[in-house]
């Protein structure tokens, strides 16, 4: 077992040292994202990396006016496909009951889409499939956005420094090394741990200034 986690401590190296400022422990959503420095320690990571990761609120859901009004202004430019149809006061109140979970700024985009693309007032099942092109722009989308590439950075930062850490000779002798099953063996090879000699024996790696 100690050859084990010798050998894949070989295989995911720690990241080198560098200066990264330990910030106070806060909560989430007291983090300042745009005040962060350069460089995340661990605990600011997981907090960056879980603000990215995060579902977002659902907003807030439109205000009975603010749809009234959308829906009269398209009644104003499109005409109804069917002259029968229900109108007035009834024909926007059924628009209202299925279209008001929606957030404003969704039925706002209703409202510009449906007068720039439709020749006829949209059924609400046609509004429903205009409103899904909308994408939503906010503050808890930017501030999740941030995140994400904070955390991409900072992870980025640590695997390219990843590869100048000088890694310490395995603790295991020739003897575990020939007492290996195969699979291990094969792990040994892969991450550089092991080696073959000039015979072909399976040996530990050198250390840098060994093999020099």
């Amino acid at each position: 077992m100690q050859a084990i986690g010798t050998i894949l401590g070989r295989a995911l190296p720690e990241t080198a040292e560098n200066p990264r400022t330990a910030l106070p422990l806060r909560s989430i959503a007291d983090l300042d994202l745009t005040t962060l420095p350069a460089r995340l320690d661990d605990a600011t990571l997981a907090m960056v990396q879980e603000i990215a990761d995060s579902p977002l609120c659902r907003p807030e859901p439109c205000s009975e006016r603010h749809l009234g009004q959308c829906l009269r202004v398209m009644q104003a430019v499109l005409p109804k496909r069917n002259a029968d149809e229900i109108t007035g006061e009834l024909f926007v109140a059924a628009y209202i009951k299925k279209l008001l979970p929606y957030p404003q700024d969704q039925i706002s985009y209703l409202a510009d889409q449906a007068m720039e693309r439709c020749k006829w007032f949209p059924t609400i099942a046609e509004c429903i499939e205009i409103m899904a092109g909308w994408r939503r722009v906010d503050d808890a989308t930017q501030r999740q956005a941030l995140a994400s590439r904070l955390a991409a950075n900072e992870r980025h930062e640590r695997r390219r420094e990843a590869p100048a850490t000088r890694w310490p000779r395995p603790a295991f002798t020739q003897a575990t090394v020939d007492a290996l099953p195969d699979p291990l063996v094969s792990i040994g090879l892969g991450c550089g741990a092991l080696v073959k000699d000039a015979s072909g024996k399976i040996v530990p790696a050198p250390e840098p200034d060994d093999a020099a």
